[in-house]
């Protein structure tokens, strides 16, 4: 319950702030998500040739997001930590020790996001370009000229090489937030720190986050069966189904937040105990 009272709330919070930007702006049912990798891919997704206004209201968006969600991630890892560790774990007192850190947590996040922006960007600029050579206004019959199939096929290419990257960089990475939030490294030297630990535990790591996303995706499709089967009954009213979706995405962010976090802190824990004697004292924790 204390994991959902520290992250679930804010997030339904930002959710619903999310909802309404896209909406009154836009007119359109979207949401803009707090973590920086996934608002990366939001934003493309969301327009393909952005203006003034959507640049302007997202970054600004963005900024608050962003720091609210390194707040709640690393009261959340705070408060996992000192659980595991036997000690007296607070909510209140995770989120004082997680204020002096939050520009820490947020360099940690922009410097990934930066990475991804240079792996993924000129992969979703080529599709990008590609959308104009695109015409579906008739379904059945859909123009789409040979430059545009190139650029589409050279763009999932490049997109399907930087996910590999990506991956590489995500798992050596891992440990990283729970490394600012227990120990007072910098940004850079708590990514340094998270590249050792991760060391000859590729593998181990990558298996443990396989089963955590495994774990959350079976969690959320069977906490979404119920909107699965409203849906489906009014599948010709897509403004009720846009909003069912919103409903879905709210229920996921107040159960579903926690355990990446949880997994994060424990991650750290079993890496810190496989480092030997010399790296921690800290109990091992088995993933």
């Amino acid at each position: 319950m204390q994991y959902v009272v520290i992250i679930g709330f804010i997030s339904i919070a930002t959710t619903l702030i999310s909802f309404i930007i896209i909406f009154t702006i836009f007119g359109t049912i979207g949401l803009l998500s707090t973590d920086p990798i996934n608002y990366l891919f939001g934003i493309f997704a969301l327009s393909s040739t952005p203006d003034l206004i959507l640049i302007a209201v997202t970054v600004i968006f963005g900024v608050i997001a962003f720091v609210v969600n390194a707040i709640l991630s690393g009261a959340a890892i705070k408060f996992s930590l000192d659980d595991y560790a036997g000690q007296e774990a607070e909510i209140g007192s995770s989120f004082s020790h997680t204020f002096g850190k939050t520009a820490r947590i947020v360099t940690v996040q922009v410097i990934l996001t930066l990475i991804v922006s240079a792996v993924t960007g000129p992969s979703l600029a080529i599709m990008s370009s590609a959308l104009d050579g695109i015409d579906i206004s008739d379904p059945f019959y859909p123009i789409i000229t040979p430059e545009a199939i190139q650029q589409m096929i050279m763009g999932s290419m490049l997109l399907l090489f930087g996910g590999i990257f990506i991956l590489y960089i995500t798992i050596r990475f891992a440990p990283a937030l729970a490394i600012v939030v227990d120990t007072d490294l910098s940004a850079i030297d708590s990514l340094k720190k998270a590249w050792e630990l991760t060391s000859g535990n590729f593998l181990h790591v990558l298996g443990g986050q396989i089963l955590i996303g495994l774990a959350v995706v079976l969690l959320t499709m069977i906490a979404s069966v119920p909107f699965g089967i409203f849906m489906i009954s009014n599948l010709y009213t897509i403004g009720i189904n846009q909003y069912a979706i919103v409903i879905q995405v709210i229920i996921t962010a107040l159960l579903f937040s926690a355990p990446p976090l949880i997994y994060t802190a424990v991650l750290y824990r079993d890496l810190m105990s496989r480092s030997g004697p010399a790296g921690s004292d800290l109990p091992e924790y088995v993933l």
